[in-house]
Parts: C-alpha cells; structure tokens; sequence
C-alpha cells in the first residue's frame, strides 16, 4: 500500500484507539487523546499534507508518540506495548552509553551543589 499524506488512519502517530489522558510538550496542556485533531495544510512544495496535532490553539505540538505523551508512566497501547517496533528487542538501547559508545562515568552525589543555597 503506498503513503497517503491525507490518510488519518494510516498516519503512525493518530491517537490510540483507546482514549487516554495526555500531555502536550510544547504548551503543557493536558486533555484526552480523543481531541487530537487531523488537520491538513499544504507543505513546502505546495502539497496538501496531513498532521494530528494539539487541539489548543497556537500550540505546535504534532503528533500522538512525538510532542503529545500519555501521562500514564504505565501507559500501554491496545496491543500491549508502548513505542516498540514489532522487531525491538528487550535489552537493545543500553541508555548508559555515551554517543561514542563508551560507559557514562559514575555520578558522585555530594552537598557542595546546594552550598549557595539560602
């Protein structure tokens, strides 16, 4: 099946088919994913192309998964997961590495930071 940009359903980031409550990471409001709007504007190359995005006006948050996040630390998708592709394996992003692989130095916890404090 080819792409479709005015294709809400086929767009990886519509909400989920199962409301829940959300946050929007550039305007901070929090409301459920059922008021996610489709909206469809023309492009760079004078196309149309459509977008879910944040409701609330001004806000340039796009995207269910990209700038609009379930509040729910334990959130789960109707299948179970939650931003996992079918291939992704438990155990494959080690977030201690460094981006030029090698392990983050240990973290020291000291008072000294809070020294300036009132």
């Amino acid at each position: 099946m080819a792409y479709d940009p005015l294709d809400a359903q086929s767009d990886p980031f519509r909400p989920p088919a199962v409301a829940t409550l959300v946050a929007c990471l550039h305007c901070r409001q929090v409301y459920e994913s059922y008021e996610i709007e489709w909206r469809i504007e023309t492009n760079a190359d004078d196309k149309p192309h459509g977008f879910w995005c944040c409701p609330h006006e001004n806000c340039g948050g796009q995207g269910f998964g990209f700038d609009i996040l379930p509040i729910d630390p334990e959130y789960r998708d109707e299948r179970g997961g939650w931003m996992r592709s079918d291939d992704d394996e438990e155990g494959d992003y080690d977030d201690s590495a460094e981006p030029n692989g090698e392990a983050a130095p240990p973290v020291e916890k000291t008072d000294e930071a809070n020294d300036d404090l009132p």
